[in-house]
């Protein structure tokens, strides 16, 4: 497949990403997360759909972002790599957490419910989410530099994964409607181009 093509259909695992955990992240508002403990949501329907839009959600996004960052590539320079590498790393762990949720919650909601209860997350989340907006900070400020996808949803990217760092409620959102916009952008061709870009000399 060429490269253009490539580049092209990773936009649009980007795009479709982005909506999943755009409605993931809605999902939150239902009054079951807030009224229900978490070992007897752990054994709900919804809880199960959300988690299961989570983790397809990531598993596209780190397709949609090889394909994000290999349109800036020769332009973003080292803060592009970097923000790649550890964009990429915070996707892939806060997938295996989402993995675990789904898979293992059920059972530790009929086997220990308190431990469950005492944190509601597992270890390593709060690690993986500051991995997740690290990475993508420094991959939205890579792409502001870099000028090669278009502006607002970049500085879009930028704000939500900044609020992210603080935990703000739902800022979540800010950065999985930047997914859409970027992927879309990318997918149809708007991004400044498809080819592979030219090296800076």
């Amino acid at each position: 497949m060429p490269y253009s093509s490539l580049v092209r259909w990773s936009g649009f695992a980007a795009m479709v990403a982005g909506v999943l955990l755009l409605i993931a992240e809605l999902l939150e508002l239902l009054p079951a997360f807030d009224n229900l403990p978490f070992s007897e949501l752990a054994l709900t329907g919804i809880f199960t759909l959300q988690l299961t839009l989570y983790l397809v959600g990531l598993i596209l996004l780190a397709v949609g972002l090889a394909g994000l960052y290999a349109h800036q590539a020769e332009t973003a320079g080292p803060l592009g790599l970097v923000g790649f590498v550890v964009a990429f790393a915070g996707t892939v762990f806060f997938t295996g957490f989402f993995w675990a949720n789904i898979f293992v919650a059920p059972a530790l909601a009929h086997g220990a419910p308190e431990f469950l209860d005492q944190g509601g997350r597992f270890p390593g989340f709060r690690l993986s989410l500051l991995i997740y907006a690290v990475g993508w900070l420094l991959f939205g400020l890579a792409s502001l530099k870099a000028r090669v996808h278009p502006r607002a949803p970049v500085i879009l990217l930028i704000v939500g994964a900044a609020l992210d760092l603080f935990g703000a409620p739902l800022s979540g959102l800010a950065i999985d409607a930047a997914f859409v916009w970027l992927g879309f952008s990318l997918f149809s061709g708007k991004s400044s181009s498809t080819q592979r870009p030219a090296r800076v000399m």
